[in-house]
């Protein structure tokens, strides 16, 4: 690959990342290993890759539409709430919702897959997984646990996750 080709992949713009051919080929390549953990490693693969990807995925995907992680750090858990959604979607990112429950968990609503157009499978609902619980982390500032309850790719009208309390 000439520098002029890395160059590139390396500056594109946010909203047209889904359209790039280097995200095409990363997902393809990321939706098997993703497969391969759930294969070899079962349930318990997939709560070792969400908890993983909560840690790195949210502030790297902030840091990338440029959103800057500081100003959540003073505002309240329902200012929280009401923005992290709309701050991701006004540059690019997913559309989604946030709502407390009155138990105390979070249910995370994803109207669209991003990853649906690269991959049929169910892996990369790990990584939307790993980012809600991320998200559920960043607002609660406690350990969390994430419960896929449906996804768009395995036909479900929406992508919804509840996060609670992670249990001792």
């Amino acid at each position: 690959m000439e520098n002029s080709d890395e160059l590139v992949c390396e500056n594109v713009d946010t909203k047209c990342v889904m359209e790039h051919i280097c995200y095409k080929y990363a997902a393809m390549v990321m939706s098997g290993l993703i497969e391969s953990i759930d294969y070899f490693a079962g349930k318990q693969g997939h709560k070792v890759l969400r908890r993983i990807l909560s840690k790195k995925i949210p502030p790297e995907m902030m840091k990338a539409l440029g959103i800057d992680l500081s100003m959540m750090q003073n505002a309240t858990e329902q200012e929280k709430i009401d923005t992290l959604p709309k701050i991701i979607a006004s540059k690019g990112g997913p559309l989604f919702e946030i709502e407390k429950k009155d138990n105390g968990e979070y249910r995370f609503i994803l109207h669209e897959c991003h990853f649906l157009p690269y991959s049929k499978t169910k892996g990369f609902c790990n990584v939307t997984a790993g980012l809600m619980l991320g998200f559920a982390q960043m607002l609660t500032n406690e350990t969390m646990d994430i419960e896929e309850v449906q996804t768009i790719a395995h036909g479900g009208e929406q992508c919804e996750f509840i996060a609670r309390k992670k249990s001792d």
